[in-house]
């Protein structure tokens, strides 16, 4: 190699060359890894190998010297070896640094034929893993958007389904029995009975579209919440009054614990009643015959709260994050016992929320029953319950 070509990778190379004798004593290094490293030439030159750069004997490198000595290249990838002079780089925008990223080639050096030493050429290839790095996140933001959309289009294609089967049901009922009273050959028990049958299958379509058109309008920003003070223990009673026939068919029990004075809140008492009525209406789906329901509202001085606590089914861990998701069932099939859209607890959770406040739920899984609690903002001035309006 000439003295022009050597003047030209000491000055103006953007690798790091570095030069020794058959002793590993460093004969030269140029200007690029000077500065990389931050010290001089006066520093290094004449010094062992081994010594001015210990890293390379602590981390086992020595072997690829010793054998460029007996005339082999040896190809140290960044992957693997990751760096053979530890230079302090910063790779981000923090303000943290690593060992610089580096690809190297040992080689012999040679002059008129023989070995008279080793060279060196270390490549910086920090920005290359800075890329590999980027692709890597961008491969896998858009592997979690893919399985996103597949979670979603799934949860799509079971909401349908679900959906049908939530309207047929009912409908069947309803059209069955229209069509026996229409053969006006029924006698008074099978009226009463049909009326009756037509009335809560009407309900039950009712509820299924006004949770759906709630749903709708929470989504969209468009529901608006009539705020005034209500008494949280007497939305809450009417609330039981209401699923109590439920509950009594089925042969579960509910022991409300209400508190002995009213505890007031500022709501809407209709959304109000709307969250207490999902919750215990949850549990009677979800709680077997002689099962239990306890209802309270503690009045221990802490926060306003009302809790729902059921010797039910429980939840198992791995669904128990996703227990408020829209459209989330823990068993999807419409030929589940259980009906409904998944979309009762969702909108609980929406309801809370939009009042301020804060809802949660435990399980120790499936078989354990479960314990939802919803807790409510303080109320800092005094609320005139006078005042209070009933839920509708």
């Amino acid at each position: 190699m000439d003295a022009a070509m050597l003047q030209w990778l000491d000055e103006f190379s953007n690798q790091g060359i570095l030069t020794t004798d058959s002793d590993l004593r460093i004969r030269s290094c140029n200007r690029w890894l000077l500065r990389q490293t931050g010290r001089s030439g006066a520093e290094l030159i004449d010094q062992p190998l081994l010594t001015a750069f210990p890293e390379i004997a602590s981390r086992g490198f020595e072997r690829y010297y010793r054998s460029a000595l007996a005339g082999e290249i040896s190809m140290l990838a960044q992957p693997l070896h990751r760096y053979l002079i530890e230079i302090q780089v910063r790779v981000d925008a923090t303000t943290a640094t690593v060992p610089m990223p580096q690809s190297c080639r040992v080689a012999p050096l040679s002059e008129d034929g023989r070995i008279v030493g080793t060279i060196t050429v270390l490549d910086d290839v920090t920005d290359r893993v800075r890329s590999e790095a980027e692709m890597r996140r961008q491969i896998s933001a858009a592997e979690h958007a893919r399985e996103a959309a597949e979670d979603a289009l799934q949860l799509k294609d079971e909401f349908l389904a679900t959906l049908s089967h939530e309207i047929r049901t009912p409908l069947n009922a309803v059209i069955g029995w229209t069509r026996i009273l229409l053969s006006r050959t029924v006698d008074a028990a099978v009226l009463e009975n049909a009326l009756r049958v037509i009335d809560r299958n009407a309900r039950a379509q009712s509820r299924l579209v006004d949770d759906m058109l709630d749903m709708a309008r929470i989504v969209s920003g468009k529901l608006r919440l009539e705020l005034g003070p209500v008494d949280l223990v007497a939305v809450t009673a009417a609330a039981v009054d209401v699923v109590a026939p439920a509950a009594a068919a089925k042969g579960v029990r509910i022991n409300a614990a209400l508190a002995g004075r009213p505890r007031a809140i500022v709501a809407d008492a209709d959304r109000i009643q709307q969250i207490a009525w999902n919750l215990l209406s949850n549990a009677v789906k979800f709680t077997p015959p002689g099962g239990v329901i306890d209802v309270s509202i503690p009045d221990d001085g802490g926060p306003v709260r009302l809790i729902v606590r059921d010797t039910g089914q429980g939840i198992a861990p791995d669904f128990l994050p996703f227990v408020f998701e829209r459209f989330r069932q823990a068993n999807a099939s419409t030929s589940r016992t259980e009906g409904g859209l998944g979309l009762g607890l969702a909108l609980v959770r929406q309801l809370v929320e939009l009042h301020g406040g804060r809802i949660s739920a435990e399980s120790d899984g499936s078989g354990h029953g479960s314990i939802f609690t919803v807790t409510f903002p303080d109320v800092r001035e005094p609320v005139p319950l006078e005042s209070a309006r009933p839920p509708a």
